[in-house]
């Protein structure tokens, strides 16, 4: 036998071998495909199973009955891991997790805001504990880009006819950054500008600069180096106000305009600009 035959034998041997694993091993190729994918099923992708006899309740463990999640600005896909489901009386032997339906809908909520849905969740093969009395399994979130706000609905758990179904809050915020830095740019500069008027009238109004045209008034306080730097700490100050106004709402940007104007009032009230108007108003 030559060094080819022997190769050629030793070939179709590891493929033999191989086919009679995959026969005896059904679910490894199976395993090596989803291995990579922490969420393999989908809405309403359970199979048919035998009824259950006498009917079991299931209940969402307490950790489990309501979750929120929060993406900020980021737009990653999230895992919600160990919802746990239990039952009122021992699972039977003959019920598998492929038999286990799951099922969800989530839709952003506010009576102004366009209706939108989130994208469908995936979710992990749910596990049955070893004494049979409860149901695990993880919800892969993947917002896509979604708009700002909160989205608010539920995953239900169900399977054969007996095994009573059961289900779990879910509260998911998502925000935008975009529209925060523009609207607290354009806060800031208007806040600038009310800082200068007030520093070029009390310039102005001053005995020996009556006759000072306002064009020169409010060049008085730019050139002013101190007062750079008591108005970059008030600016500054009021930045973080702003920052905290947002950071404080997790689905921050789904107001739009009026998110936006709150800054711009936040930043008003940072600076005293209730005061700086009184001082300006003449009595």
């Amino acid at each position: 036998m030559t060094i080819r035959d022997k190769r050629r034998r030793m070939k179709w041997l590891a493929i033999g071998l191989l086919g009679c694993a995959s026969l005896l091993l059904p679910g490894a190729a199976a395993g090596a495909t989803t291995s990579g994918n922490p969420c393999p099923r989908h809405l309403d992708d359970g199979t048919i199973g035998a009824p259950v006899s006498p009917p079991i309740a299931l209940t969402a463990a307490p950790g489990s009955t309501q979750r929120i999640i929060n993406f900020g600005t980021g737009r990653a896909t999230k895992i919600v891991k160990r919802l746990v489901f239990t039952a009122d009386k021992p699972l039977p032997d003959l019920l598998n997790p492929q038999e286990l339906n799951l099922d969800a809908l989530i839709s952003r909520a506010g009576d102004t805001l366009e209706s939108t849905d989130f994208p469908d969740p995936t979710f992990s093969q749910p596990r049955i504990s070893e004494d049979r009395q409860s149901i695990t399994f993880a919800v892969c979130l993947s917002p896509g880009s979604i708009p700002p706000g909160k989205y608010v609905g539920g995953v239900t758990l169900s399977g054969p006819p007996g095994l009573g179904a059961s289900s779990v809050s879910l509260t998911i915020n998502a925000k935008v950054a975009t529209l925060f830095y523009g609207g607290a740019l354009a806060a800031l500069l208007g806040a600038l500008a009310l800082l200068v008027l007030k520093d070029a009238a009390a310039f102005k109004n001053k005995e020996a600069n009556k006759n000072t045209h306002w064009p020169e008034a409010f060049k008085h306080p730019l050139k002013d180096p101190l007062w750079w730097a008591t108005t970059l700490v008030a600016l500054i100050t009021a930045f973080g106000t702003l920052y905290a106004v947002y950071a404080a709402n997790p689905a921050w940007g789904a107001g739009g305009f009026s998110d936006t104007a709150a800054l711009i009032g936040a930043a008003f009230a940072a600076i005293g600009g209730h005061t700086i108007i009184s001082t300006l108003t003449p009595s």
